[in-house]
């Protein structure tokens, strides 16, 4: 029995090798990947305090399709069935609440700002517009921005309530697994969940227009402070909704059984696939990115590109070109279709290890917006700003996530161009 044990152990950890592997650097990335291991200790912790029975026939089924999608699933979707594997074996999965916090210990927060980013601010700025509204004031919503009389507020990123979406997640999984709830239980905890933390949000961006617009005047550190009582009330409430839906219930007994040769057979061919060359796909090229001779006026430099950015650039479904101009740094990225792979610039410059500060949304000389912030690594000071435009109109857009909707539904429209522009600062800048 243990001679099983160490070979189907050996076996999962070559099988997995690519999303541990993926998985480690997904967590040096800067990109807040690391809370992943909090619902992580707290899915183990709970396994240990409540053992429940494996499932052998699904964690075969599991491993399969695992071994099915290696080379054709991105990494983020490629790690469920990898985890669901773990869950099957270990009996996690008779536990909605803990097979819930093991999903939710994925790296997941880019993906998530990347692809809901720009619906949950849109969902949040129209609903304080209407709150705003309620109270007498004609606030009218342009895009993320609420505008009255000339005065501009933007729902940032920060302000998206992503954060508040992934804790009440957490919430939820977590009353689930103490409340032992059923996974039709804990799905709709979770609906529960969703709605009460886009009202918080809307609640809190409602209330914070009044002193960003400069109606009133706060002291600095509310700012955090009415997020988190917002959020304090939703999850209190989330709390009242979970014990309402528990019904004490005798638990199964923890039942051992023997891990199968097929399973470990399985198991084995899986990790041989993923020695196995990968085939790439050549992305599609766009017409020629021509190399520019001047930028804003300026001469400017095409730079080569580093071995690791022609790493990137040969799967990137377009083209990129970096230049100098004077001391400024300027990166072009050309794409033909709506792609994960046009990431936001601030969170290439995270993984970098850079600290970015709040963006905000500046109007140029010609009336085009784009978007602004701050990048700083130890002596280094950036003034980074940064837009996206489809070259065969005058659509513009000011960050990554609003662009990729567009592009996914109005996929004719492209090819499109993200301008990135790095300007260095003294250590002084304000």
């Amino acid at each position: 029995m243990k001679t099983r044990r160490i070979l189907a152990i050996v076996a999962l950890i070559a099988a997995f090798l690519p999303v541990l592997n993926w998985y480690w650097l997904r967590l040096g990335n800067g990109s807040g990947e690391p809370f992943g291991l909090l619902a992580l200790a707290l899915a183990v912790g709970l396994a240990f305090q409540h053992r429940h029975s494996p499932s052998l026939r699904l964690a075969e089924i599991s491993i399969l399709l695992y071994g099915l999608g290696i080379f054709f699933v991105p990494p983020l979707l490629r790690t469920i069935p990898a985890l669901a594997t773990i869950a099957f074996l270990t009996g996690m999965h008779r536990q909605a609440g803990q097979f819930g916090l093991l999903l939710l210990s994925l790296p997941m927060q880019a993906s998530l700002d990347f692809f809901l980013g720009y619906p949950f601010r849109l969902i949040t700025a129209e609903g304080a517009r209407i709150l705003v509204n309620l109270v007498g004031y004609p606030v009218e919503r342009l895009g993320v921005q609420l505008s009255l009389k000339g005065v501009i507020v933007s729902v940032d990123p920060p302000c998206s309530g992503l954060q508040m979406l992934w804790a009440s997640a957490l919430l939820t999984a977590l009353l689930a697994a103490l409340f032992r709830l059923s996974y039709r239980q804990t799905f709709y905890l979770g609906l529960i969940a969703l709605a009460l933390c886009l009202v918080a949000n809307i609640l809190r961006a409602a209330a914070l227009f009044f002193p960003e617009s400069g109606m009133i005047s706060l002291p600095g550190f509310l700012h955090e402070g009415i997020g988190l009582a917002f959020f304090a009330l939703a999850s209190c409430a989330l709390a009242a909704f979970a014990r309402r839906f528990h019904h004490p219930a005798s638990g199964s007994a923890s039942q051992k059984k023997l891990i199968s040769r097929r399973f470990i057979g399985l198991a084995c061919g899986v990790s041989l696939i993923t020695f196995l060359p990968a085939r790439t796909q050549s992305p599609p090229t766009p017409e020629d990115l021509k190399t520019l001779s001047t930028f804003q006026g300026r001469a400017v430099e095409e730079i080569s590109l580093s071995p690791r950015e022609e790493a990137f650039a040969r799967n990137f479904p377009g083209q990129l070109k970096i230049y100098r101009v004077g001391e400024d740094t300027l990166i072009i990225r050309r794409i033909t279709k709506a792609s994960r792979m046009l990431h936001p610039s601030y969170h290439c410059l995270k993984a970098e290890g850079f600290t970015i500060s709040d963006s905000s949304v500046r109007v140029d000389d010609q009336g085009k917006s784009f978007l602004s912030y701050y990048a700083t690594r130890i002596n280094e000071h950036f003034l980074v700003t940064e837009k996206m435009r489809d070259l065969a109109d005058d659509k513009q857009w000011t960050e990554v996530s609003a662009w990729y909707w567009h592009a996914l539904f109005n996929p004719n429209s492209g090819p499109w161009e993200a301008e990135t522009l790095l300007t260095p600062l003294s250590k002084n800048h304000e």
